[in-house]
């Protein structure tokens, strides 16, 4: 019951949506307080993404089943191949969620962003 309540409270229809209206209305307050505080912000967000990767990935392997570990490593790539895709795959999470969170401070958005989304790439790639 508590849980059907829960989920009309969330989405009560009519085409409204709470909860983004909420983020919504937070994120503009913020922004007009200043860059300084959404500065802030955004790298508390995004220290708070890193973590948040970090505890999957201890969680994953302190929960995972021993018995899927053999082989842990297919022989064709080897440990460089696990270690090289594992490593572009998060530099470039966190690369394009930097881009993003930083974007509305760009002198120049139209130049800017596009270099930077180009730059991402190339580095990950």
């Amino acid at each position: 019951m508590f849980y059907r309540s829960l989920i009309f409270l969330l989405d009560p229809g009519f085409g409204i949506n709470i909860c983004a209206f909420v983020v919504s209305f937070v994120s503009i307050l913020l922004l007009l307080k200043g860059i300084k505080e959404s500065k802030t912000v955004t790298n508390f967000f995004s220290t708070l993404n890193i973590m948040l990767v970090l505890f999957m990935a201890v969680a994953s392997l302190l929960l995972s089943n021993k018995e899927n570990l053999i082989p842990f490593v297919p022989a064709q790539f080897g440990y460089g191949g696990v270690v090289r895709g594992a490593t572009s795959s998060f530099f470039g999470y966190i690369g394009f969620d930097e881009i993003c969170c930083i974007s509305g401070e760009a002198i120049n958005p139209t130049r800017d962003i596009p270099r930077a989304i180009l730059i991402t790439l190339l580095v990950v790639t």
